[in-house]
């Protein structure tokens, strides 16, 4: 049976699976609420590399949750 305790437990998992730097690059922009320049400043990083971090670390964790689900 498909229940939001899994589902929670499957994204939890899925960001484990995540570099450090994707991690932290996607935390910073979804679950605190930085743009992507804010981003790239508070890791000191350019904006380019902010957003290849966001949009890679996105699709590995889609990748993990398929693989979760």
């Amino acid at each position: 049976m498909f229940t939001a305790t899994h589902t929670f437990d499957n994204a939890t998992e899925a960001i484990d699976t995540l570099s450090p730097e994707h991690r932290q690059a996607i935390h910073l922009a979804y679950y605190a609420g930085f743009d992507n320049t804010q981003v790239a400043d508070l890791l000191g990083v350019s904006v380019d590399v902010a957003d290849a971090r966001l949009s890679e670390g996105l699709v590995h964790l889609r990748e993990a949750l398929r693989v979760a689900a």
